[in-house]
């Protein structure tokens, strides 16, 4: 029966009707490289490949279905090299043509919008903008407190040897591996002759099972508690029936990694990630605890900066469904380190808009063709806007996706990043760029006229709230479940954490 709902979903998605409709200009296409770049090593003109790995839809209708293949140019790549010429690398990356899952083809006109939990920047031309070498939290802390203590050359020199001691220099070429994830702007509209039918099949086919499913949502807790104080934590937004295994195996597949456990140890090492600008694809996350009980399961997907970042935190369940566990899940996007004022210490900033992240998980692991079924179930009862235990206000529309994972033996797609691209230069090079930004980053940047108007900015941004961190918006493959708001929580509310 499940192998029948598979083929049946398999056979509408490829199935396309005619229907003449535009994806409009402005429009986000969410893409996945196929192939390692690198400014110090990729050449101007390569051909350059992506996956579509979420769908686009218009009122209702899939008129770019998940697995379309675009291709397009590197049109512009300038490297630092030996920081003679220039100070950050770029790339321009120019998608000109899309081909669909049956087999025509379309040329569009796109611009690079952003880079998906990169360090990067993107300017308004689409062109992108690698760092400053001397930029990382680390150089800039140490280069405030030399200007404080200006007069003293001793002191500054000793300040220097301290600073190189125990801060590395950060590697600033650009380098996306196979993998990178990005959104693409349409430029123009897109004329299509088609729309697709993607949603993933339902996991209930009968009124039944489906009063069963929605059961078994109202009695699952909502929210995850922070294990260090007790603090509301993130929301369970994803539930998954199946085994734990083919959880792991699916997630694998995306490019997720598991997050390393919290220690003395990984917290240096995330010190030293948020000083030096380098990545930490696996670092660890604060304890949440949801039922009294610890997470089985953490993941993580990054890209090359610490402070930004995909996880979620997997959480075993008493109950079972058609005889197979069920695991529930909490998940938000890192998307920038912060010094909070109320707690003295650096925070993460997660997007405020949660559901993101739930479709960003559905859409990944529908992409490896892990997931057999999948129905969104509203929860009328989950506050649409609160706050978690930073302070930091969380908006969703209190619905969770529930997923039926396959075994996930022989995923459809999977990373391949192939082999790695050179990314810098020799150890000559190296340190006579560093000597070379160094001493123009103390003359332009590290002088104390500079510094307190960066200061005097930074301060003012958090005064106002101006601190702009909204996300793209994601659209997920699946469902909603029908009557599902006739259901109500199997206990009040005013028990459950604030």
């Amino acid at each position: 029966m499940k192998l029948l709902r598979r083929i049946i979903w398999v056979l509408s998605l490829c199935a396309s009707v005619g229907h003449a409709a535009t994806v409009a200009a402005g429009t986000l296409l969410e893409l996945r490289l196929r192939q390692n770049l690198s400014s110090y090593s990729s050449k101007q003109g390569q051909e350059i490949r992506a996956d579509l790995i979420a769908p686009v839809r218009v009122d209702g209708h899939t008129l770019l279905p998940q697995g379309s293949l675009l291709s397009g140019t590197l049109t512009e790549v300038k490297r630092i090299g030996w920081g003679a010429r220039h100070l950050r690398a770029s790339m321009r990356l120019t998608f000109n043509t899309i081909a669909l899952p049956d087999g025509t083809t379309h040329e569009l006109k796109t611009r690079i919008a952003s880079v998906d939990n990169a360090r990067e920047t993107v300017d308004k031309t689409g062109k992108i903008v690698g760092i400053r070498a001397t930029a990382p939290m680390g150089h800039r802390l140490a280069g405030i407190t030399r200007n404080i203590f200006i007069w003293d050359p001793l002191l500054q020199m000793v300040l220097t040897g301290s600073t190189a001691a125990v801060l590395r220099f950060p590697e600033a070429e650009i380098y996306f591996p196979a993998g990178t994830e990005m959104f693409l702007a349409l430029t123009e509209p897109l004329e299509v002759d088609t729309t697709w039918s993607t949603p993933m099949p339902r996991i209930t086919t009968n009124p039944e099972d489906r009063e069963r499913l929605l059961n078994l949502v109202r009695g699952m807790t909502f929210r995850t508690i922070r294990e260090k104080n007790g603090k509301p934590g993130d929301f369970v937004n994803v539930v998954f029936l199946g085994e734990p295994e083919w959880v792991d195996r699916a997630f694998t597949a995306a490019g997720w990694l598991h997050a390393d456990k919290l220690s003395k140890s990984t917290g240096w090492m995330s010190f030293r990630a948020v000083a030096e600008a380098k990545p930490y694809p696996n670092a660890p996350m604060s304890g949440m605890l949801l039922d009294e009980k610890p997470a089985v399961f953490q993941y993580t997907k990054a890209l090359n900066s610490y402070s930004k970042r995909h996880h979620l935190r997997v959480f075993d369940q008493a109950d079972a469904w058609n005889q197979r566990p069920i695991l529930a899940a909490s998940s938000t996007q890192d998307v920038a380190v912060t010094f909070s004022f109320s707690s003295s210490r650096l925070i993460h900033v997660v997007d405020r808009n949660i559901d993101n992240e739930r479709a960003k998980i559905v859409n990944d692991l529908a992409f490896t063709g892990c997931v057999d079924a999948a129905e969104l179930i509203e929860r009328p009862w989950v506050p649409q806007t609160t706050k978690n235990y930073t302070g930091e206000v969380l908006e969703t529309d209190g619905a969770v996706a529930v997923l039926e994972i396959n075994p996930c033996r022989t995923p459809l797609r999977t990373l391949d990043p192939g082999a790695p691209l050179r990314v810098s230069g020799g150890r000559l090079q190296r340190v006579g760029r560093q000597v070379m930004l160094t001493a123009g980053n103390d003359f332009t940047f590290n002088n104390p006229i500079y510094q307190a108007g960066k200061g005097i900015q930074f301060l003012f941004r958090r005064m106002l709230g101006r601190e702009d961190r909204t996300q793209p918006t994601r659209t997920a493959l699946i469902q909603p479940s029908p009557r599902s708001t006739d259901i109500a929580p199997a206990v009040p509310v005013a028990t459950m954490p604030d």
